[in-house]
């Protein structure tokens, strides 16, 4: 089992400041970044129904969908993210692939 993390930073992308509603209407979020003190991990955040739009739309166009750190919650909200972002430093972000870009 991994360890947890206790210190992460939560970050949003800075458009989503007065945007909330629009962004929870619709259902998807990119950008969204968590950084430890080993590693940072950029997020695209989906609800279940944006999800299910968005994999169709993929097999339409290429046959296949492949997401990379793809967080889904019920509803796209800074409350929601954070509150999954919890759980997941809580399994030390398993799962997650870290970005290779210099921080």
């Amino acid at each position: 089992m991994t360890d947890p993390v206790s210190h992460y930073r939560l970050e949003f992308p800075e458009y989503l400041a007065g945007y909330e509603f629009e962004t929870e209407a619709k259902g998807y979020l990119p950008g969204v970044r968590i950084s430890t003190e080993e590693a940072t991990f950029e997020l695209t955040v989906h609800d279940p129904m944006r999800l299910t739009q968005d994999i169709a739309a993929e097999l339409t166009v290429s046959g296949y969908a492949t997401f990379s750190n793809l967080l889904v919650v019920p509803k796209v909200t800074r409350d929601e993210v954070a509150r999954a972002v919890r759980d997941l430093a809580k399994a030390g972000f398993r799962g997650l692939r870290p970005d290779v870009q210099a921080r």
